[in-house]
């Protein structure tokens, strides 16, 4: 049953994807908002053939949780992921400028998880807080102790590691594309995002502390969103969420 739920959320998934394109495309722009609940503006890099669009879904989620400031980093289809490491770490430094906030969170799918991972491990990611990554690809089992590291147990593309810990999450019911709007997905992001700063060389084990008490007041649906072409920021508006319904997941050991 977890195999067909999988299926049948990446073809939900791919149309989603499909409708958030137009949608982002008339966008209006907004500018930082230092008084959002959580200021920290968040990062998106989206994946090989993926779009800033494919967050819609995971912005609108945050943005009703306090997280609202957003920006993106796009790129044009390639492999050599190492030649993006820094044009990304020049976007963050633009949006750290921009907003006057010290750092950024990032959140990577597929191979912009990728991206964002070989930014903190080799390059200047000191200007990076947190850093989630969705089904993105890993050489070993050593990860940055800031890292969130989500995959999909039925993820044709990047397979779960056999043995998830340090901060690793496998979601059961779940394949490449659905990494992006699963419920279990969404819910971890935002818990993570708004827990306290992680320091590099921590321990990655043991609950996370939230950094602000929690508001019962419900955020506007709206974000904020920046490509990587401009410094300018956009609201985001997000697409309805399915209901979340049952799902399992096999957390961090």
């Amino acid at each position: 049953m977890a195999w067909w739920r999988a299926v049948a959320g990446e073809l939900s998934a791919l149309g989603a994807l499909a409708v958030s394109l137009p949608v982002d495309a008339v966008r209006p722009h907004e500018p930082f908002d230092p008084t959002a609940l959580h200021p920290t503006p968040v990062v998106f890099v989206h994946g090989i053939l993926g779009h800033r669009s494919n967050f819609a879904v995971l912005r609108g989620f945050l943005a009703r949780r306090g997280v609202r400031n957003f920006a993106s980093f796009s790129y044009a289809p390639r492999v050599d992921y190492q030649r993006l490491v820094p044009r990304l770490g020049r976007l963050i430094d633009a949006v750290c400028i921009e907003t006057g906030a010290p750092r950024v969170d990032v959140v990577g799918h597929s191979l912009g998880g990728l991206v964002a991972r070989y930014l903190v491990e080799v390059g200047d990611g000191s200007r990076v807080g947190r850093l989630v990554t969705l089904g993105s690809p890993y050489y070993s089992e050593q990860r940055p102790a800031r890292e969130l590291a989500i995959f999909a147990a039925h993820d044709a593309l990047v397979p779960p590691p056999h043995a998830p810990c340090r901060r690793v999450m496998v979601v059961n019911d779940c394949g490449h594309l659905n990494l992006l709007r699963h419920p279990a997905v969404l819910h971890a992001v935002a818990r993570y995002l708004r827990t306290a700063q992680p320091v590099e060389g921590m321990a990655a084990r043991g609950p996370l502390t939230p950094s602000r008490p929690r508001s019962r007041t419900t955020s506007p649906s709206s974000g904020r969103c920046a490509s990587a072409g401009s410094r300018r920021v956009r609201r985001d508006h997000g697409i309805p969420l399915r209901s979340a319904g049952a799902h399992r997941c096999r957390p961090a050991c």
